[in-house]
């Protein structure tokens, strides 16, 4: 029964990292469209970004369902160390298993890293697209703002003595 425990067992870490690995895929896309919205079409940065956050959600399960199979191993293994890993189980699997979930262990960690590094570029693409949509924003209120030295006449009424545009005359 361990035997069909830890097939079972193997078998559901493989495709649970698997769709880790694909999840990874959809998310590097999704950045990459990311990026392309920031700078070409900023309508439809809000849908990619709920995209990823449903993805990530959906990675964080994925994450969740691969250390309870971790676990189950490590029962089945009778490992008793605290800090279980996918690393301290491969020599216990066959060498085949062993080097394909090796191989997606290091596929995975190699997409997440890209995908931080994509996230990372777009956050600071997007501060510096907010930045300069401040900037604007300031320079554009500074020019329709009166001088700091203005002061408005009291009831409405016009100088007598100015055209209103600086010039004074005098009759």
């Amino acid at each position: 029964m361990v035997d069909d425990s830890f097939t079972t067992n193997r078998l559901q870490l493989e495709q649970a990292l698997v769709r880790q690995f694909r999840l990874l895929q959809e998310l590097i896309n999704l950045a990459k469209k990311e990026r392309d919205s920031l700078l070409n079409d900023p309508d439809l940065v809000l849908k990619i970004v709920e995209d990823k956050e449903a993805l990530l959600d959906e990675m964080s399960v994925m994450e969740d369902e691969t250390r309870k199979i971790v676990q189950e191993l490590s029962i089945d293994f009778e490992l008793r160390n605290d800090d279980t890993s996918i690393q301290a189980l491969l020599p216990h699997f066959k060498p085949e298993d062993a080097n394909r979930i090796k191989n997606l262990s290091a596929g995975i960690t190699s997409l997440a890293s890209q995908a931080r590094d994509l996230n990372r570029a777009n956050q600071a693409l997007a501060t510096s697209k907010l930045e300069w949509l401040k900037a604007t924003q300031s320079f554009l209120i500074g020019m329709f703002q009166p001088d700091t030295g203005y002061r408005a006449q009291k009831n409405g009424a016009r100088n007598q003595e100015s055209t209103g545009l600086g010039v004074e005359y005098r009759a």
